[in-house]
């Protein structure tokens, strides 16, 4: 059985050379398949599996900001009933990322703090600290600014910017935090609780994916993640009658490219 998710927007990209017309699929318009987990060394198996699972986790976060008052998340909620969502979106990441006026705790506190979340998951899977702020910029910039977010706004320069610099920085001493915790056995002041619980907020992104895992495995799922990229073409029917050919022709527009979730 597969359950089948998408993780961003499909999205068009040009093809160089002008559009063909053609009773037959060229070449260059043959779908393509990428099995992302299999392109990717084996050493960041745990980083990919981890990531798609905090999919989960962001989108939680966005039905918890849907439902905040305006005046703390800034969605005007009848101006973005004016648009659907994919129209919002492709306005929102096609503009000029804007300077927002959120509350300074939450652009210069929360945001770093959310980045150094993303980087010591990425460390805790056994990322180096470049590879660990790139996940986090990864996070931060493509998969929230400009894939959750921006269906609600346009991207934040502030968030672009300190969300994930500070939050490497932040997340960095967060995990020295974390080794030192495991010199003390898991413990702070004597108490495995207090251990517990300050690795969950070193941690929370590394210690829910896990949470879900496990939970899963309790009731004998062992999910299979896989993260793929389908390309295909967009076509239209063109009647003989338009083109003075002898048959219906097909005329071959942008490739569209879809990231994939798979669940099995």
């Amino acid at each position: 059985m597969h359950v089948w998710a998408v993780l961003f927007l499909s999205f068009t990209i040009p093809l160089f050379g002008d559009n063909t017309i053609s009773s037959s699929v060229p070449k260059d318009y043959t779908p393509t398949f990428i099995n992302v987990n299999e392109e990717l060394p084996t050493r960041y198996k745990s980083v990919v599996e981890d990531s798609l699972y905090l999919q989960l986790i962001m989108l939680s976060s966005i039905g918890a900001l849907a439902m905040m008052p305006e005046d703390i998340t800034n969605w005007n909620a009848a101006k973005l009933e004016e648009k659907s969502l994919s129209q919002r979106w492709k306005e929102h990441v096609t503009t000029t990322p804007v300077w927002d006026n959120d509350n300074w705790a939450i652009n210069y506190i929360g945001h770093p703090i959310s980045g150094a979340w993303y980087y010591t998951m990425g460390r805790n899977d056994g990322l180096s600290i470049g590879e660990s702020a790139a996940l986090s910029a990864l996070m931060s910039t493509f998969v929230w600014e400009y894939g959750y977010e921006a269906f609600a706004e346009v991207p934040s320069i502030q968030d672009l910017i300190v969300t994930p610099l500070f939050g490497s920085i932040l997340g960095e001493g967060m995990y020295i935090l974390e080794g030192k915790l495991d010199q003390k056995g898991g413990e702070v002041f004597g108490s495995r609780a207090l251990g517990n619980v300050s690795y969950f907020f070193l941690d929370p992104l590394g210690r829910i994916t896990d949470g879900m895992k496990n939970a899963l495995l309790f009731f004998r799922i062992d999910l299979d993640v896989t993260m793929s990229i389908q390309t295909y073409p967009q076509f239209r029917a063109i009647p003989h009658h338009l083109t003075g050919e002898p048959t219906d022709s097909i005329l071959y527009s942008d490739r569209e490219i879809g990231f994939i979730i798979t669940f099995r």
